[in-house]
């Protein structure tokens, strides 16, 4: 799968609050200090402040980014999926990497910059 469509299948997954399915898209090293409540946890603290779930997840391409500093080797790009309800707007910031033959998320960033 193409890091796009991993990094908007984790969104989609936030969306439908399948915060298990969702770690598992994560890296194993994520994976070890990251669990599916923390997941959960973090969605809840991020949109605490207004009512209602996540309604839609969207990468926003135009935030892509393919080459920074600290990137690592097997790293592909940094995405920012936008994360959206009634009456907010917030995001996750994924770096995914290559694993051998998948595309998995290495490291996350809840909220907007």
């Amino acid at each position: 799968m193409a890091y796009r469509d991993v990094a908007q299948h984790f969104g989609d997954l936030i969306t439908r609050k399948n915060y298990s399915a969702a770690w598992q898209l994560l890296a194993e090293e994520a994976q070890t200090s990251i669990t599916p409540e923390d997941i959960q946890a973090a969605v809840a603290t991020m949109i605490a402040y207004a009512p209602g779930p996540i309604q839609t997840a969207q990468v926003m391409e135009e935030f892509i980014v393919e080459d920074w500093p600290g990137k690592q080797r097997g790293d592909l790009a940094v995405v920012y999926v936008a994360l959206s309800g009634e009456s907010f707007s917030e995001a996750v910031t994924l770096t995914l990497a290559q694993y051998g033959e998948e595309t998995l998320i290495r490291h996350l960033e809840w909220g907007r910059p």
